[in-house]
């Protein structure tokens, strides 16, 4: 079956027509992805919010500095951010892999409360410090791990200030122009929200009663911003920065080199995960070698993983659906078909 027939049938296997989805794949010695979306009857390929995979574009910012020999890794936190509570405890490494202690507000009552009360009008930088940061640190920077947004508002803090221009501008200067991507930015207000896929959600009203996402949350809620883009777009970057086209060979071994992960994952198709810089890892897959991320937050649902061990395969699922989870089996359901059609077995759906 052809790869654009079978991501079709993957996802009206998986979406059933409860929303928006795409996928796409890119594949070694292609001019550019293989995409696939529903409803199919649209005319123009969807974009999305990719949430935590901003995290990725993050690191790589902050790695193209250090290739210009602008920033260190072993930085201290303070250099940039003079006066943050902890900062001259934090290196800017401890950061992107999550291992500074910088404490997360998932949990936290209050920041739900408000995205509720107030989906249009974001907490400031300032707030976001106070809320987290200056409440003390979860742990001594280095001595373990824990997922943390607030440690990569710091780090959009300081490409902005080193790269000399707002987080919006260096993504398309730094990533998107040269790459040829038309359509990946940072959405700033909600009228940047407009050209994205119409994504409900019950978490943007003390009711819980739905509502179009583009209508309502501002982008300003995610603190370390976010990008959006679509399935083709965010495949052709993952293909580049794997394939050494965006950084360095010595910063990408330093992207993938790991440290173990607390957080609690299901045991397949993972064997051993980690975090790097901006990216989730594992060496033992059921695919081989694994790089990328997810991300989800209201409306929205992303993964975007790169299998060097599957040909050199990338694969970005994007989905306007936020009551089940669905991008990332997509992505999974990809690689499987993927390595079922290089050896002869029948692929699975699933």
């Amino acid at each position: 079956m052809a790869l654009k027939a079978r991501l079709a049938e993957i996802l009206e296997q998986q979406v059933e027509g409860r929303g928006t989805a795409g996928i796409a794949v890119k594949t070694a010695g292609t001019a550019g992805p293989v995409t696939a979306w529903v409803p199919s009857a649209a005319d123009e390929e969807p974009g999305y919010l990719a949430y935590s995979i901003t995290k990725t574009f993050i690191a790589v910012l902050v790695l193209l500095l250090r290739d210009q020999r602008r920033v260190s890794l072993d930085d201290r936190v303070a250099r940039w951010l003079p006066g943050l509570a902890g900062a001259e405890r934090i290196s800017i490494r401890q950061l992107l892999n999550h291992t500074a202690g910088v404490p997360d507000y998932g949990g936290m009552h209050a920041y739900h409360e408000d995205v509720r009360a107030s989906p249009s009008a974001p907490w400031s930088f300032e707030r976001f410090v106070a809320e987290t940061l200056e409440k003390g640190l979860s742990f001594e920077p280095g001595s373990d791990w824990a997922y943390s947004n607030p440690g990569y508002m710091l780090l959009k803090r300081i490409t902005e200030q080193v790269g000399g221009g707002s987080f919006a501008t260096l993504i398309v200067e730094r990533i998107a122009r040269p790459l040829g991507l038309a359509r990946t930015f940072v959405p700033e207000s909600l009228g940047d929200l407009a050209t994205l896929a119409p994504a409900s959600s019950r978490s943007l009203a003390d009711d819980a009663a739905p509502g179009d996402v583009r209508d309502h949350y501002h982008p300003g809620w995610v603190s370390h911003g976010v990008v959006a883009s679509t399935p083709t777009e965010i495949a052709r970057v993952f293909d580049a920065l794997f394939r050494g086209r965006l950084i360095s060979s010595a910063s990408l071994h330093e992207l993938t080199t790991l440290v173990p992960i607390s957080a609690q994952v299901e045991s397949a198709p993972w064997g051993r995960p980690g975090y790097g810089l901006g990216i989730v890892g594992d060496t033992a897959s059921r695919w081989g070698r694994l790089w990328g991320h997810n991300g989800g937050g209201p409306g929205y649902t992303t993964s975007a993983f790169h299998a060097p061990d599957l040909g050199g395969v990338s694969v970005c699922a994007m989905c306007a659906l936020e009551e089940k989870s669905t991008a990332e089996q997509l992505v999974f359901a990809v690689f499987d078909a993927l390595r079922g059609a290089s050896t002869g077995a029948t692929p699975s759906s699933s």
